[in-house]
């Protein structure tokens, strides 16, 4: 789903519920963490490290081609982007099972960079940031140089990917700085997107075509977003306005 359509499908969301605070209804989001090796896809510039059980000869560490793909001795080229670890591992597996009587292969992560985020609006320096280990609302906040004066932090809008479906909620940050409210620290995933609004908006629609610039050279055709549909973030008006 290009940029486009997922900014008009957040900019079309009429529904008279506001968005879920992260820790009301929906409050599963304050205990997520960044996913574990197995629970997200390889994508183009991870770099693996690839064992296989007393066949030394087949050890490597190679990095996924912007094709998405890796260049494995004797199998060639193999699809690495887009599978997740148990699925790579049995892809391997099976190709080597013509060369090695019952191969054991194992996939280590040598260095990732697809695991990225975005935090926009009010904030000094927006940024893509890449999830490294559990990054917390407030560390990314922090990475890109903090809050403007002119912020608004009790609506701090969250969007995220999930089972293929945009779901938007509202973190109140100032709880967490005044408050010590825990239950609004919550950890990023993989293709969130975190946006601060200003105190006073006064075009909804010109403030998210702000924000569509900034998020056009990142997530354009991205698959996170390629389901969603107008339904997926309706409410978003309500939320920057109330």
């Amino acid at each position: 789903m290009k940029t486009t359509i997922l900014i008009l499908a957040l900019l079309s969301g009429c529904a008279k519920q506001l968005p879920p605070n992260v820790s009301e209804g929906g409050g599963q989001v304050a205990t997520l963490h960044a996913p574990p090796p197995e629970a997200f896809e390889f994508g183009p510039g991870d770099v693996l490290e690839i064992r296989v059980w007393r066949q030394p000869e087949m050890d490597m560490q190679v990095k996924i081609a912007p094709d998405g793909t890796i260049s494995v001795p004797i199998l060639g080229s193999v699809q690495a982007a887009g599978r997740t670890h148990p699925e790579l591992v049995a892809e391997l597996e099976a190709g080597l099972s013509d060369y090695y009587t019952d191969p054991q292969v194992s996939v280590n992560i040598g260095e990732v960079t697809n695991q990225k985020v975005f935090v926009l609006g009010e904030v000094r320096n927006p940024a893509v940031l890449q999830i490294e280990n559990d990054l917390s609302i407030v560390e990314a906040l922090t990475r890109t140089g903090g809050i403007n004066p002119d912020a608004r932090t009790d609506n701090v809008l969250l969007i995220r990917s999930a089972e293929e479906e945009l779901e938007l909620y509202t973190v109140r940050v100032d709880d967490i700085f005044g408050l010590g409210d825990a239950s609004q620290m919550i950890f990023l995933q993989r293709g969130d997107i975190v946006v601060v609004p200003s105190r006073t908006i006064v075009s909804v629609e010109r403030f998210f075509r702000r924000i569509q610039g900034m998020l056009a050279p990142f997530v354009a055709g991205s698959a996170i977003y390629r389901n969603s549909s107008q339904g997926d973030a309706q409410g978003i008006n309500a939320a920057l306005l109330q």
